[in-house]
């Protein structure tokens, strides 16, 4: 597929086609013809009539080659069926429209800007032995380690035909991040996937992190079969007391990130509204769809780095800005705005806990090197 180059961005041949503007007559204006004449795109896309707004949302999206929309939370919807809740004004179809207008909104000044670069993630090393424990000797460290280290947990659902993509990148890269940075692992998939086997885990004062994917709601977060791990109110608050949480799924954010905050947790990092992704039809040239997770993941990474929640959630939102300036026109780049977009962590808003919250593999309270270790799934 040829590319073309318009401005300062590198379009696919079948995005520099697709119109991003729309003149109050109904012609389209493409980014080309805005590049030549900017006053073209000077409006606000919100300015437009909201039948102009649909318009211009059924002409990209009849545009776009063949594909789907994943909504965790919700299930699959085909390249048509965009276009018929569109077009029918539904709840869904009007978020589309919203979705559509904030990027090319975004889209139209960044056609004069150099694109932003990919975060740089320094690669995940051992943590070294603290100095001040000194009167551990070296040699006898990598035996006494293990009474002294910190434990991440992971909740993926792998059962289910809309999650699973973003299980099996996060085990591939994810995981591996905090067991080689130290931490002991709890890794809950499959039918293990359930509130029974993560409750008593979580419980622990040695898990200091929590992560996985999931169905959402408000309220909820959801394990196999949809079945709940955590709802609002509904917990032990030693579930979640002194840890850092961040859950892939659709509107954790709302209430059930805050009421973990409220009842004792760090920080909470999620989404707001529903998380949308591009499903890659079989044949598509580029992986757009690894592009999501490997957003929504640089959060889990940085934590494991030993970052401050701030800036993880800085370079998730970099990490965002430069996907979308790679694939620039397409659905890919107008669900990546509208996930960076409701991405929320400390960063945004205090309710959900202490911006400057870290997690470290070994424990830093004083506690007696023997104490009780949960056993190993």
């Amino acid at each position: 597929m040829t590319d073309v180059e318009i401005g300062k961005l590198c379009f696919k041949e079948y995005a520099a086609k697709k119109p991003v503007s729309i003149k109050p007559t109904g012609e389209f204006v493409t980014a080309k013809e805005i590049v030549q004449t900017p006053s073209l795109g000077a409006a606000s896309m919100y300015a437009l009539s909201e039948d102009l707004q649909i318009k211009l949302t059924v002409e990209r999206n009849r545009l776009e080659p063949d594909y789907k929309l994943g909504i965790i939370g919700v299930g699959m919807v085909t390249k048509d069926e965009v276009t018929e809740h569109v077009q029918a004004k539904t709840e869904f179809g009007l978020d589309v429209v919203r979705a559509e207008m904030t990027y090319l909104n975004e889209l139209l000044p960044a056609l004069a800007e150099k694109p932003p670069l990919e975060p740089i993630i320094p690669e995940v090393k051992p943590e070294p032995k603290p100095v001040d424990w000194t009167w551990i000797p070296d040699k006898y460290w990598a035996d006494w380690w293990k009474y002294f280290r910190n434990c991440a947990l992971f909740c993926e659902n792998t059962t289910d035909a809309v999650t699973i993509y973003a299980a099996n990148y996060r085990k591939k890269y994810v995981h591996p991040a905090f067991s080689k940075r130290g931490f002991c692992m709890y890794k809950f998939e499959g039918t293990n996937d359930t509130r029974t086997n993560i409750a008593p885990i979580a419980k622990s004062g040695r898990v200091v992190y929590i992560s996985g994917i999931g169905h959402g709601s408000p309220t909820c977060y959801t394990g196999h079969l949809n079945a709940p791990i955590w709802c609002k109110c509904s917990y032990d608050i030693a579930e979640v007391r002194g840890k850092i949480i961040h859950l892939l799924s659709c509107q954790t954010a709302k209430e059930l990130g805050p009421d973990m905050v409220a009842k004792g947790a760090k920080a909470y990092a999620g989404y707001f509204e529903n998380f949308t992704f591009v499903y890659d039809q079989p044949g598509t040239p580029v992986n757009e769809m690894e592009l999501f997770w490997r957003c929504d993941s640089s959060f889990d990474i940085m934590m494991a780095l030993g970052n401050t929640v701030e800036k993880a959630h800085n370079t998730t939102i970099a990490a965002y800005n430069a996907a979308i300036a790679a694939v620039p026109g397409t659905a890919a780049a107008t669900w990546l705005t509208w996930d960076r977009n409701y991405f929320r962590s400390p960063v945004i808003d205090a309710k959900y806990g202490n911006k400057n919250a870290k997690i470290w593999p070994w424990i830093l309270l004083p506690m007696h090197p023997f104490a009780e270790v949960p056993a190993m799934p």
